[in-house]
Formats: structure tokens, sequence, C-alpha cells
């Protein structure tokens, strides 16, 4: 009862995978990667739903945040689990979930708003890309910080691309305004730059 299991059809890649697997001692091994999957669901405990309801098998399905997804079949609690958009294949459903919540909680404890003008710092990023595309759905005015060979994948999803390194201040200053009311209002870090918490 509260699990199911996936046959999983593709499984998300991330840098806190890498992280995981670099840590401890390699005794440890065999590690658990994987913490997030886009599958179908093969079985489904008795009474139990998924997390955005329902569920039966053969339902597809993608699952945040696991343990162990880098697998052919995974059973994890049914909270954890949520229908498949139609629309999204399973390999974008499975890196959906991590990049898509962090940024979410991000504008959550910033309270980022429609009427902000919001500096995401790795904007073509998967952490970044998720924020420019929640918002543009808010209504704010994104700047993101991107290497020009990225600059269009800032555009694309409805940022105002300006460039890292030396001299961002000065761009960013020249880009908001100088008037009173001209002001970044939130700075978001999806990368941790030194540069970015300057």
């Amino acid at each position: 009862p509260g699990e199911v299991t996936i046959d999983v059809r593709a499984a998300g890649m991330n840098p806190a995978d890498t992280k995981h697997t670099r840590q401890g001692d390699p005794s440890d091994l065999p590690v658990p990667v994987g913490y997030e999957v886009a599958g179908v669901l093969v079985a489904v405990g008795p009474d139990t739903e998924i997390a955005s309801g329902g569920g039966a098998v053969g339902d597809e399905v993608l699952a945040f945040r696991v343990a162990g997804g880098w697998a052919e079949r995974i059973t994890v609690p049914a909270g954890d689990v949520f229908a498949k958009p139609a629309s999204l294949g399973f390999p974008e459903a499975a890196n959906l979930l991590l990049a898509g919540t962090t940024a979410a909680d991000m504008l959550r404890v910033t309270r980022a708003t429609g009427n902000d003008t919001v500096l995401v710092h790795g904007a073509a990023g998967a952490v970044g890309v998720s924020l420019l595309q929640q918002l543009r759905l808010l209504g704010a005015r994104v700047i993101g910080t991107a290497s020009e060979r990225n600059a269009d994948t800032v555009a694309d999803f409805g940022g105002e691309w300006i460039a890292y390194g030396d001299g961002l201040e000065d761009r960013v200053r020249a880009l908001v305004g100088d008037g009173t009311d001209d002001r970044v209002d939130v700075a978001l870090d999806c990368v941790g730059t030194d540069e970015a918490v300057d």
C-alpha cells in the first residue's frame, strides 16, 4: 500500500547525480543514482493513488524525488508520482521536476511578482530556463546572464540576454536604466559564482 512500480522509460540527469556519486567512500558502492524518472505504471499498491490523483497500470507518469531512478524499473512512494503531461515525451518529462521545483522554490522564497525586474544568473541552464518560463507567466521583466552562444536560448524563453563577465554590473545598470524606479528587484543565482554573488 502507498507504493507504485514504474517501468522507467527515461531518467533525469542532473549535477546532483554527479555530486552524489563523488561523495563518500568507494566501498559504499553501488550508490542509488537518479532523482527523477518518467515511465509507465506496471504495478499499483492496494488502495493507492498517485499524487495527482488516480493511477492505474499502463498510465504514463513522472516521479520526483526518488532514489535510484537510473534503473529499468523502480518502486517508489505514490506521493512522489504525477501523471505525465501528454504533450511531453518521456525524456522531457524525466527532466522536468528537479529543475522546475528548484525554480518554483526560488520564486516562492524571493516572492517575485509580475511587477518585478528579475536578474537570472545562468539563465540558459535547466533551472534558469524554468525560471524564465515561470517568470514570463507572471509577467515579470527578466534579464538573463549567459554566454553569447546561449543568447538565443534566453531570448526564446522570454528573457533579455546579457553577457556575464567583466563589467556585468555596468551592463545590467545600462540595460535597466538609471531612474529612481529603474532597478533589479530580485536576483536569482543558478550558477554559484563569485560574480553572481557580487
